[in-house]
């Protein structure tokens, strides 16, 4: 009984560690990206480039094949790495506020450098996001959970019971160090002195310290950013699996799949208040699920699957579209329609988010998703002239059931679409791409997540083009 609580506790612990301008070219995938000038890098042990397998020292400098070292050099710019193992939202709050409270004895707890050597570095810090063209943050897994084993100590030690296990755990961490909290020795630790009990009960008030600490902390944070400079391109980078190793691993092993999904639920969860700051900062959240790792730092792929999801999400510099900010929430699946020719814009330089999406659009896009196969049949359509640039979308939508006429025969093409309708609309697009009955279900949970909120509210073409991009990746 006690081997199976101990592996549960081990389970629950291991799960919390997840954690204007000239224009330059990309270098092979034909995108035109902005000079940056500067390209500052902030957050904790996956961002400095931390090897799980060789120690390499990654404070505050640059490491060779890490996420940052692939950036930098894919954009040319100049490079300031001020990312550091064990730092959180806390630490870097301290760093960029005057008058930040410090409680917190874990306060630059992972760090080799010095703690006065770090302090001096504020002002630094201030300057060099002051300066930047971009930054990237890939901070919160040390909020979530890295130091669950330190918290648990002490609230043991401040219940004043269990004073020779305590000293032994806080040993046991110092020797082992921050980077993987010694979540197993400090597991077996406790089962040998019989106090595993003693551990569970103080998990809930030690997960509640580390979620408590991210979600307080990360808005002040990014409000400390966009106050030192607030015209710089931010890229959040979203936490992920850490034991995610490849597809095949996961494929080969069922028990692997589980757990890869609860482990990714648990993720998805703290970065809730990543993408709601993207939503009301206007930074850019990059998904990064499926980041490989050796062991809980990804690998040079992983680094390599991070660098290009960061290449991917920054703006294109022949973007036309004026009135689509960088940053707004329909921006990337915007730019994703644009790249792929899939909507058009209202002119040159305008998309017209805030615009009504009618049917004949919603025709449009999806003949430019199915890649605009040829059109033999003829139709009269009462409303819809025959030199209509859409007519064969929507011939073509006709005939494969996606939409349809009224009994008058009229198709209704500037009909502003529902967020029911166009949900609705792309389930009988998926099933007639692919009738298999995993492909039913997926339309129908994808029926569920964009009709049920608000189903009789008109959906304007940002918005359609964010739904448009998940159906696209259904």
């Amino acid at each position: 009984m006690k081997k199976t609580m101990k592996k549960i506790v081990a389970f629950v612990l291991s799960l919390a560690l997840v954690a204007s301008f000239s224009v330059c070219f990309a270098q092979d995938d034909g995108k035109e990206y902005f000079d940056y000038g500067t390209y500052v890098l902030l957050g904790d042990s996956v961002a400095s480039g931390y090897n799980d397998l060789e120690y390499v020292f990654s404070e505050f400098t640059r490491v060779e094949n890490s996420y940052s070292d692939f950036v930098a050099d894919d954009l040319g710019v100049d490079f300031i790495p001020l990312a550091c193992p064990g730092f959180r939202t806390l630490e870097l709050r301290h760093l960029l506020e005057d008058d930040f409270p410090v409680e917190d004895g874990y306060l630059f707890h992972g760090s080799h450098t010095p703690n006065e050597e770090i302090e001096a570095m504020a002002p630094y810090f201030r300057e060099s996001i002051a300066n930047a063209g971009l930054i990237t943050l890939g901070i919160g897994g040390n909020d979530f959970g890295a130091y669950l084993g330190w918290v648990i100590a002490d609230i043991m030690e401040e219940d004043g019971l269990l004073t020779d296990f305590v000293n032994k755990a806080k040993a046991l961490l110092a020797e082992k160090g921050v980077e993987n909290d010694a979540l197993d020795d400090f597991l077996d630790l406790a089962d040998t002195m019989g106090v595993l009990p003693n551990v569970i009960s103080a998990l809930p008030e030690a997960l509640d310290y580390g979620i408590s600490s991210l979600f307080n902390n990360w808005d002040p944070m990014i409000e400390d950013i966009y106050r030192l400079n607030p015209d710089v391109t931010l890229l959040v980078i979203g936490m992920f699996d850490t034991g995610v190793k490849t597809e095949e691993d996961v494929a080969k092993n069922e028990k692997a799949l589980i757990k890869l999904n609860i482990a990714q639920a648990i993720v998805d969860f703290a970065n809730g208040p990543m993408k709601k700051g993207a939503e009301k900062y206007g930074y850019t959240f990059v998904d990064v699920t499926g980041t490989t790792c050796d062991e809980t730092h990804p690998n040079v792929a992983g680094h390599r699957f991070i660098a290009d999801k960061i290449l991917e999400a920054l703006p294109d510099a022949r973007f036309p579209y004026a009135d689509v900010k960088h940053g707004a929430t329909y921006y990337q699946a915007v730019a994703y329609m644009y790249e792929n020719g899939i909507m058009d814009g209202t002119g040159a330089t305008r998309f017209s988010p805030d615009g009504a999406f009618t049917k004949s659009q919603l025709a449009e896009a999806l003949y430019a998703i199915a890649d605009k196969p040829e059109v033999t049949s003829t139709k009269e359509i009462a409303d819809v002239a025959e030199d209509d640039d859409a007519k064969n979308a929507i011939i073509w939508a006709l005939d494969e059931g996606i939409l349809s006429l009224d009994v008058n025969g009229n198709f209704h093409p500037d009909e502003q679409l529902t967020e029911m309708r166009l949900a609705i609309t792309l389930f009988h697009a998926a099933i007639a791409e692919d009738a298999s009955f995993g492909s039913i279900i997926k339309a129908i949970f994808f029926v569920f997540e964009h009709a049920l909120p608000v189903p009789t509210q008109s959906v304007t073409r940002g918005e359609a083009a964010m739904t448009l991009l998940d159906y696209i990746n259904l």
